[in-house]
């Protein structure tokens, strides 16, 4: 029995399907021809089928199965290392000590009357003004520790000023002390808890005083003197990181710029040199607001 295939048994290239073998053999064997060709049919359909649940089962499976949900997005590093800008207001406290020395060898009462030495001043102003300004600085961060260098200026509107009659001259004296800027440079050191941070800071501190006094009725500044001065300044303060490039502060400073003694030769009612003492020391206390990059 010979079974032949058009085109080597295949009619195309689809598949088992449209295989259609052709008998050539004797009539008395094709009865048992075509119960071989049924049965290889079935046998096709069959593995057709088959193969075709495998693939949808496959299919079925793959959908079925949970999708991988994607990495989660890191959280922005929170850092206080890098430069900052900012602007400040709040009040500076300027307490002043006036103190009359009077001539060499000579009481200070024998002139203007106030009864007062080198450590008894005659007037201690402790006035209060408005400060603004601005800073600039750079902070680095290891760790919780942070280290920064600061500086700042802040211009001040902070002038006292009064008149007393001394009970044994009997003539009025005037005296005036203004304060109309200050400006620092210093070192910072803080701990950070995340975005908070909690710092001390000091160093050098400049100022801008003008100071005068004398008797009333010629113009209350025979004793006059407007100078920057320089002294210490130290502090600290509270600082949060609202976002990476913003923050806001609370901030206190205590600077001393020490005392300055001079003489005036021939102030008016004295032959000779007369000396006198300014002593200064500043409070600010102030709000900031930096960006930072």
């Amino acid at each position: 029995m010979a079974v032949v295939g058009p085109q080597s048994g295949c009619a195309d290239s689809a598949g088992l399907l449209h295989f259609r073998p052709r008998y050539t053999g004797p009539p008395a064997h094709k009865v048992l021809w075509l119960v071989w060709v049924g049965r290889m049919k079935n046998s096709r359909l069959c593995l057709l089928a088959s193969a075709s649940s495998l693939a949808l089962i496959g299919a079925a499976t793959a959908a079925d199965m949970p999708t991988k949900a994607p990495p989660p997005v890191p959280a922005p590093v929170m850092s206080w290392t890098g430069p900052y800008v900012g602007i400040n207001l709040g009040a500076a406290w300027n307490n002043a000590k006036f103190s009359d020395l009077g001539s060499p060898g000579i009481s200070p009462l024998l002139l203007f009357g106030t009864d007062s030495g080198a450590n008894d001043p005659f007037w201690s102003p402790n006035h209060a003004g408005f400060a603004g300004g601005g800073q600039l600085g750079y902070n680095y961060q290891t760790g919780n520790f942070v280290f920064g260098i600061e500086g700042d200026f802040s211009g001040i509107a902070n002038k006292a000023s009064v008149t007393f009659t001394p009970p044994l001259r009997g003539l009025s004296i005037s005296a005036t002390s203004d304060l109309d800027w200050m400006a620092t440079v210093r070192g910072r050191l803080g701990l950070a808890f995340g975005q908070a941070l909690v710092y001390g800071t000091g160093g050098v501190a400049f100022a801008r005083f003008s100071d005068a006094w004398g008797f009333t009725f010629l113009g209350g500044n025979a004793f006059a003197k407007d100078e920057t001065r320089t002294g210490w300044v130290a502090g600290g303060g509270f600082e949060y990181m609202i976002t990476r490039n913003w923050t806001v502060r609370v901030e206190g400073l205590y600077a001393d710029f020490g005392s300055d003694t001079f003489t005036v030769v021939d102030p008016p009612g004295n032959s000779g040199p007369y000396n006198t003492k300014f002593q200064h020391t500043v409070a600010t206390a102030r709000a900031g607001l930096n960006w930072k990059w």
